[in-house]
């Protein structure tokens, strides 16, 4: 029919009220997640992560991103993320800062760098209360670049940031386009609630999960998430409206979009 054989950009320009208007969106497959206290702000998040495998096929994937970010605990503000992804400007992996707000539906994103399988990604997001922003920091260890950017929460934004996420994201067309090591862990992980360090306890969840993907909670500090490249679970064979992912190869940027 029409609305099928549609283009997924133009989708959400016809049909405004199919697209989820929070998080967890429809595109996270597996995720791990934890909200401060009364709601309090969260101010601080550090992680590590390597960089993993590479997939067995390049395409199919649909930018698989793996990343952690910081958000209202309804799901409707800034969403804050550095971010690993494979895909999003060909067929290696890049590293990135970005955010989706969804107080407008703005998706900003910084300057990318090309990484390899085994690097070591060094990342934080730090409130900076003076001027009501975070300021999101990822570095490759292994050829040391680096971005800082800078996001200012928006007046359109009623609630703090106190939720944080841990997310693999964007289901495949293929199980084979998702990395052949099946495995990529977040470690170091550190919180600050309101200034101060937090005692976390993640919650791991599936939101859409393909490919016998899961969030498995190591410790309040380590974050693991497996996959199984060979399985054919996921029954994705094209991304549905509520799925439509923060991220898309920049080539395509012809038209306004959130994957």
């Amino acid at each position: 029919n029409l609305i099928s054989s549609l283009p997924l950009l133009l989708l959400p320009l016809l049909l405004p009220g199919a697209v989820r208007a929070q998080d967890p969106a429809g595109s996270w497959l597996s995720y791990a997640a934890w909200t401060a206290d009364g709601d309090a702000r969260v101010t601080r998040v550090n992680a590590t992560w390597d960089v993993p495998s590479l997939p067995k096929t390049s395409f199919g994937s649909n930018a698989p991103g793996w990343w952690y970010g910081i958000q209202t605990k309804d799901g409707n503000g800034a969403l804050i993320q550095p971010i690993l992804a494979y895909g999003y400007t060909g067929a290696h992996y890049s590293i990135f800062n970005g955010c989706f707000d969804w107080t407008d539906g703005s998706w900003t994103t910084s300057e990318n760098h090309k990484v390899s399988p085994g690097d070591t990604i060094v990342s934080s997001v730090t409130y900076n209360p003076d001027a009501d922003s975070y300021t999101m920091w990822i570095k490759s260890t292994e050829t040391g670049w680096e971005i800082s950017t800078d996001y200012a929460i928006k007046k359109g934004q009623s609630e703090v940031e106190s939720t944080v996420y841990f997310v693999l994201e964007h289901q495949p067309r293929t199980c084979r386009a998702y990395p052949e090591s099946g495995t990529m862990t977040f470690s170091n992980i550190a919180v600050e609630v309101e200034n101060k360090p937090a005692t976390v306890k993640w919650q791991a969840k599936q939101m859409r999960p393909a490919c016998n993907s899961q969030a498995q909670v190591i410790d309040d500090a380590t974050i693991k998430f497996t996959w199984d490249p060979s399985s054919e679970s996921n029954s994705t064979t094209s991304e549905s409206l509520g799925s439509l992912g923060k991220w898309l190869n920049e080539s395509w940027a012809l038209l306004p979009h959130r994957l």
